[in-house]
């Protein structure tokens, strides 16, 4: 029986506002430099592949991690700026709920599956800024719990993220629901820990609305939940 659904966060609850390199230009303006956001986006998604992302980690490697991330986009720039400076602006701006938007209906969609009696969590790559983002947005109040790497010690798609949180929730995998944007670190790597998956696909405004329907349905309310 499902007992509990679990969310990815970055583009499944919430995403950057308005663009990851919208974030990354308007804290180089302030540094005296105007780069498109479209640089920024390009260059974000070259330096996340570049690094390695070790399954094992802490908090103090996800900031070395995102300083890797971060430097290898600061060498992309036409002139120099300060590294560590801006570096740290632009950590603290993605601390913030200025930088994201929640998904649309996730707050309702949460309050939902409370009311249908199922706990809800988040299990997500993130290190410790997620929690004020999550609070500023007005979803930390819908979620019984917040797993981040940076916390439990491990990256998805390690089964030990998924195991943690599964132990701290109180529950066996098979009563957990995960939902998330990525094949491989959300659903694939989900139900190779015993959990049940959704894939949510970003950019679809009523895929979280129809979920709470979903779940309302005898397939998963009360009977073995399958994986989708």
């Amino acid at each position: 029986m499902l007992k509990a659904v679990t969310f990815d966060a970055a583009e499944t609850l919430i995403r950057p506002w308005p663009s990851y390199g919208a974030v990354y230009a308007r804290i180089t303006a302030a540094f005296g430099m105007r780069i498109p956001a479209d640089f920024f986006t390009e260059e974000m998604k070259r330096a996340f592949r570049a690094v390695d992302w070790p399954l094992r980690t802490t908090s103090a490697a996800e900031m070395r991690l995102w300083q890797d991330v971060t430097r290898k986009v600061h060498e992309a720039l036409p002139a120099d700026l300060p590294f560590l400076e801006w570096f740290g602006a632009m950590y603290q701006a993605f601390a913030s709920a200025d930088a994201w938007v929640a998904e649309a209906d996730a707050e309702e969609t949460l309050k939902a599956l409370r009311a249908q009696g199922l706990r809800t969590a988040v299990i997500s790559n993130w290190d410790e800024r997620l929690m004020p983002v999550l609070d500023g947005l007005r979803l930390a109040p819908q979620v019984d719990r917040v797993f981040v790497a940076a916390q439990t010690g491990w990256r998805k798609p390690s089964r030990e993220m998924f195991h943690h949180a599964c132990r701290e929730l109180g529950l066996a995998p098979d009563e957990v629901l995960h939902i998330g944007d990525s094949p491989s670190e959300d659903v694939s790597a989900a139900r190779a820990a015993g959990l049940h998956a959704l894939l949510y696909r970003p950019g679809d405004p009523t895929a979280l609305r129809r979920l709470a329907h979903v779940l309302h349905s005898a397939v998963l309310i009360g009977h073995t939940a399958p994986s989708a």
